[in-house]
């Protein structure tokens, strides 16, 4: 079976039972149960038009069973479409709009642009068979709220949304009068979040994480694709999108384990292999990439996905590497994980492209050890693999807090704050009472009624080889602060050194690697924590006592196991003064990784062991 077939079976197993729940639910009127932050009727319309990010290309494939008749699902979507836009019908989507015009109009026409996608590539099934007074009235419904959410779209990548729907809206002959002041300003603040070597960041500075690859990279290539023939086509801007994309993919394809995972980090972990919708995009775009490895990369993703995580009924339910609605974002519904068929459209392009022809090529972690270094100057997020550890994400600049308390987003904290990032160990969320601290150093008060995040942190830097931070864990108390040097060695091993400075009595612990668990046969001893050949080991030296113990997370928060624990160091309470502490990690396969020795003395940390010799000086 060639890699098409395979990927054109895998998007039948997926596509097909998420688009039958979308219908049946829509047609019966079914509630769900993990909802969309902005009401019900965004929750459907995930349903229905998520998937159609990748449907369009095989529309003609899809056969759908409704209320018990085989149906094609290009008809029941049709159907849905001349409901759900029907002002007259309670099933009209925008129905609850008047609490939140913005609101619904930002998500709602986030959520159309899967339809207008997939009418590029299927308007024969999708439009076509549309009466004259039905495209009017279906077109007219899509204008308007396409042009409303471009006027009122959140700042960030959301702009492509509106914009590929009046853009799509453009071919089939709909104008979009009154926009051009409007699409000037969108392409204006999309212009401003790129600063280079294909790095976006999506709204304020610092917000980095995967998904910029499959949002700044894929929306402009798909938009450009879609607007040639149009008034919006400009060749200049659509060949810089390409230029972009070529220099990042080669940075990127180093994020993919052999195993296919990535270091996830960010939000929208729900969307699985979304990840990789980033090659097949640039391939459709006629973009200058390495066809054999970017397949490689996309099938090994994709697989590593689809071999554990269909639900019930074989439905993709939210989560990440298995069901769980606690590591939903706010905005992500019980059908949402289907954005992950964006990576489907690779099936757009025909059996002879170079794409599927050109020879299968090893991922960069299949060839041997890397450390690569993120190419901008103001971005310090290091990448390393080996063979033992997978690939390993250092942080020394991502982070997202909405600055207040309780993101509706849910723990950006986790999300984005963490020291490291690592392919097989994966990380945890927080709740409100008990705060995930592996990969994090955490402060808390003595009473043990509050826990510090490493949140919002200050990025210095380097020096000399570490990466070097600073935060405040309490914003309710400036004066306690902590300042980092993050040193990485090899794959997953590496150094964390803090200067703490405390301006009242608090608690420490910090935590390293953890590991996924599926059953009790786990065993920690002398900061050695050794589940099924997996390993996360802790060195530590302090000013300061400290023990090691092995610590939990709650349930269905760690995004690769229903259950997690990993290594900590802890102190007793300590008085307000300052404090030394350092500390090697690591986590492997197959063998416990040497770790290198560490001493502290007078504020100087030296290491010795790992290939280096070398000192850091706690200032």
């Amino acid at each position: 079976m060639t890699d098409r077939e395979k990927l054109l079976s895998t998007a039948r197993k997926i596509l097909i039972p998420a688009m039958n729940a979308a219908a049946e639910n829509f047609f019966e009127r079914k509630p769900y149960t993990v909802t969309d932050q902005v009401g019900y009727s965004l929750t459907v319309m995930e349903a229905v038009f998520r998937p159609l990010w990748g449907a369009g290309p095989i529309l003609s494939d899809l056969t759908l069973t409704v209320s018990g008749k085989r149906i094609p699902a290009a008809d029941v979507i049709r159907k849905i479409m001349l409901i759900g836009t029907d002002t007259e019908d309670d099933r009209c989507f925008s129905k609850d709009a008047v609490r939140d015009p913005a609101d619904f109009a930002n998500q709602g026409v986030t959520e159309i642009a899967g339809y207008a996608v997939a009418l590029y590539f299927a308007r024969d099934l999708l439009w076509d068979p549309y009466s004259d007074a039905e495209k009017d009235r279906v077109g007219a419904w899509l204008s308007e709220w396409a042009k409303f959410a471009l006027h009122v779209s959140w700042e960030n990548n959301h702009f492509w949304f509106p914009l590929i729907v009046i853009t799509a809206l453009e071919r089939l002959g709909i104008g979009a009068e009154g926009v051009d002041d409007d699409v000037k300003r969108a392409f204006s603040v999309l212009d401003s979040m790129y600063i280079s070597d294909g790095w976006y960041q999506d709204g304020t500075f610092g917000r980095f994480d995967y998904y910029l690859a499959w949002s700044h990279h894929v929306y402009p290539l798909l938009w450009s694709m879609m607007a040639k023939g149009t008034r919006f086509y400009d060749p200049e801007r659509t060949e810089r999108y390409k230029k972009r994309t070529e220099s990042f993919v080669p940075y990127y394809l180093c994020f993919f384990d052999r195993n296919g995972s990535v270091p996830a980090m960010g939000r929208s972990l729900s969307y699985r292999f979304a990840e990789s919708a980033i090659f097949p995009a640039a391939a459709l775009a006629g973009c200058d990439i390495p066809n054999g490895v970017c397949r490689r990369a996309m099938m090994k993703n994709v697989e590593y996905f689809t071999e554990k995580t269909p639900g019930e009924g074989n439905v993709l339910t939210p989560g990440y590497l298995y069901p769980s609605s606690p590591l939903a974002d706010s905005y992500t519904s019980e059908l949402g994980s289907l954005w992950c068929s964006k990576t489907f459209s690779a099936l757009a392009l025909p059996d002879d492209h170079p794409f599927w022809t050109d020879g299968d090529a090893l991922l960069p972690s299949e060839k041997g050890e890397y450390a690569v270094r993120s190419a901008p100057e103001r971005i310090h997020i290091d990448v390393y693999s080996d063979e033992d550890s997978g690939v390993t994400l250092y942080n020394n600049t991502s982070s997202y807090f909405g600055g207040y308390f309780g993101h509706t987003f849910g723990d950006m904290a986790a999300l984005y704050c963490k020291f490291a990032y690592n392919s097989r160990a994966g990380f945890a969320i927080s709740i409100p009472d008990k705060v995930a601290a592996d990969s994090m150093i955490s402060l808390l008060t003595p009473d043990f009624t509050m826990g510090s995040h490493r949140r919002e942190f200050s990025d210095l830097g380097r020096d000399g080889d570490a990466l070097f931070s600073s935060h405040v864990p309490f914003s309710n108390d400036p004066l306690t602060t902590v300042r980092t040097w993050l040193l990485p060695i090899k794959g997953s091993l590496h150094v964390r050194a803090h200067k703490v400075t405390l301006s009242r009595p608090y608690r420490i612990r910090e935590g390293g690697y953890p590991i996924g668990v599926f059953d009790d046969a786990y065993s920690f001893e002398d900061g050695v924590m050794r589940y099924r050949g997996a390993f996360s080991a802790i060195r530590t030296v302090s000013s300061v006592p400290v023990r090691y113990r092995l610590e939990t997370h709650c349930p269905e928060r760690h995004i690769l196991a229903p259950q997690s624990r990993y290594p900590v160091y802890e102190t007793d309470e300590l008085d307000a003064g300052e404090y030394f502490f350092a500390s090697v990690f690591s986590y492997s396969e197959g063998r416990i990784e040497p770790l290198p020795s560490l001493s502290l003395k007078d504020g100087v940390v030296r290491i010795d062991g790992g290939g280096i010799i070398s000192e850091i000086k706690l200032k």
